[in-house]
């Protein structure tokens, strides 16, 4: 197997204080969260941002200060990942302006779900103009799937010449309204992916099991207060990096090392992108 090749989602769009008083929101808190968990062995930052008032936003220019914060203190070898879905009932237009800023990687969520309470909207012609925008600025998709359906869309993209290159799912379980955070549906899942891709998995529920076990079958792992606040029951975890530290102790177990943020650049052929972003 490769190298583990951890991710840290520090923020997300839905954790808030009143989860945890611990949960980073202000482009600083973010930045020195981030330090914390690369300094542990996180090799990409999955990054969302936040309003004054705790909000989710899609403002490029809290995008852009959150970034060049991270990179003043990761420098370039630090991967980074920004969310196209950090805030609900944007303009796609709203939602493709951080592609300016040329991240390394970027969620590209290949179909619509009843997400809790809303409609998580990404209509085919929003894939095809993301996806297009990910093209021009030399993004590499991180095609989150949140139910099988979603395979066969982002397949759709790459045949239509929209997706290209090695392909990398990320597999999202135990969100409300889409598939199971379980072992039966992480097989499901594998089975259906295309021969050849790298995959990750991202667990809102069961997240420490279902970490574990796609550390076994050879997958990659995202933890932070993106999706859980909990690093133990009932105690929360006071930085991200708590999240980091415990993954990488239990791939060591497992005998996988943990990739360097350099060397999961090789594994995944991400070129290092120099210098701040525009």
């Amino acid at each position: 197997m490769e190298k583990l090749i951890i991710t840290v989602a520090p923020t997300g769009t839905n954790t808030t204080r009143k989860d945890t008083p611990y949960v980073p929101l202000t482009p600083k808190e973010i930045a020195d969260e981030v330090y914390l968990a690369w300094k542990a062995g996180a090799a990409i930052a999955h990054l969302h941002v936040r309003e004054a008032d705790g909000s989710p936003s899609m403002d490029v220019n809290l995008y852009r200060e959150t970034v060049e914060r991270v990179k003043d203190k990761c420098g370039d070898e630090l991967i980074i990942s920004l969310t196209s879905a950090g805030k609900h009932g944007l303009s796609d237009e709203e939602r493709l302006a951080f592609c300016e800023l040329s991240p390394d990687f970027a969620s590209l969520d290949t179909g619509s779900l009843n997400l809790r309470n809303i409609v998580f909207m990404n209509s085919p012609q929003f894939l095809r103009k993301l996806a297009s925008e990910m093209q021009k600025y030399n993004i590499k998709p991180e095609i989150e799937v949140f139910h099988p359906g979603m395979i066969t869309n982002a397949m759709k993209l790459v045949n239509e010449g929209l997706i290209t290159g090695d392909l990398h799912f990320q597999i999202v379980l135990g969100a409300d309204g889409g598939m199971p955070a379980t072992p039966k549906s992480l097989l499901y899942f594998l089975d259906a992916l295309p021969p050849g891709a790298s995959w990750g998995c991202v667990a809102f529920e069961n997240q420490f099991s279902m970490n574990t076990l796609t550390i076994g079958l050879g997958g990659d792992v995202r933890v932070g207060m993106e999706d859980h606040v909990y690093i133990r029951p009932g105690v929360l975890a006071k930085t991200n990096a708590e999240f980091v530290e415990r993954i990488k102790n239990v791939s060591y177990e497992f005998g996988r090392d943990v990739a360097t943020a350099a060397e999961a650049r090789k594994i995944m052929k991400l070129e290092q992108k120099q210098g701040s972003i525009i």
